[in-house]
């Protein structure tokens, strides 16, 4: 079975070999690229059939918007200023010019809604009508300092936050929160702008607080704790499932001193706290625990990855 996280690694692994040019390498949400001034920060996300969303219940302007606002998402998570973007899309055979232009022309509105036009991309087709639908956003972005906000930078004695809710992304009939969110981009700036260099880590929550937390943790070398009574649930649901459940798309971040409570009418909740790892724990040992009274639950693998 091959894992996401460990091929991922691997592609980490060679990170050393790169250009002193890339500033910020693989494994963070964007890469960082020294080309001008200001630098350039790029990524990659795709939306795949069946795993993100269902084609025969979703309409195609929702599927169109997500597209665009998954990319984005990553773009808010270090506090970037979208500049452009590009597609790549693999259609069935069958899927027919009129829905073609419908699912471009969502992605475009919606790219030209965040100030990130579309500017170019690929179209192709597959041979065999029963593969999935595919379709893979680039964006471009400029950071909003000299080097962006990344997963490394949490201080130990930082509270660990989060905008908005979480949990219940993803409704019976397949429709939810996953596909309308408005990814936190107008946040991100504001608390850049407000905490200055107070605002230490931050992350976006794609696949659950639990393992995108773990990330931060991870590349920090610190351990994280929540209260899971502090953890903003939407309603309905529990603290295990918001944590674990993925599609969120809010911002996770570390920070020191003070924090406003909303920023615009978005929430923040002030749910953790960052601590030393433990220099004698092993192999293993969780850099993310949910506090629950007494107990100690390990929380780097509550959350999502792919297999195959």
């Amino acid at each position: 079975m091959m894992r996401e996280f460990q091929l991922l690694e691997h592609v980490y692994a060679s990170n050393q070999s790169l250009s002193p040019n890339v500033q910020i390498p693989p494994g963070d949400d964007l890469a960082q690229i020294l080309i001008g001034n200001p630098s350039l920060l790029a990524g990659v996300d795709q939306l795949v059939e069946g795993r993100h969303f269902n084609l025969e219940v979703t309409p195609l302007a929702l599927i169109g918007r997500k597209a665009i606002t998954r990319s984005l998402s990553d773009v808010a998570a270090m506090a970037g200023k979208p500049l452009a973007s590009l597609i790549a899309i693999t259609l069935p055979p069958d899927f027919g010019e009129d829905r073609a232009t419908s699912l471009f022309d969502a992605m475009r509105a919606t790219a030209e809604e965040f100030n990130c036009p579309l500017i170019g991309g690929d179209i192709a087709f597959h041979e065999d009508p029963s593969h999935a639908m595919v379709c893979a956003v680039t964006v471009l972005a400029t950071p909003s300092r000299k080097k962006a906000i990344t997963r490394d930078g949490a201080h130990v004695g930082d509270h660990v936050y989060v905008t908005g809710t979480l949990g219940g992304t993803l409704l019976p009939n397949g429709l939810g929160h996953h596909l309308t969110f408005t990814p936190r981009i107008a946040e991100a700036l504001a608390l850049q702008s407000q905490l200055g260099d107070a605002l230490h880590a931050m992350i976006d929550i794609s696949d659950g607080l639990g393992r995108d937390a773990s990330h931060i943790a991870t590349q920090s070398e610190v351990r994280i704790e929540f209260d899971v009574q502090a953890i903003p649930c939407r309603a309905g649901i529990s603290w295990q499932d918001a944590v674990s459940g993925g599609e969120d798309y809010e911002l996770c971040f570390t920070a020191s001193g003070d924090v406003p409570s909303c920023v615009g009418d978005t929430l923040v909740t002030r749910m953790g706290v960052v601590v030393p790892m433990d220099d004698q724990a092993s192999e293993g040992t969780p850099n993310v625990v949910f506090r629950d009274g007494d107990d100690l639950i390990p929380g780097d693998e509550l959350g999502w990855q792919h297999e195959s």
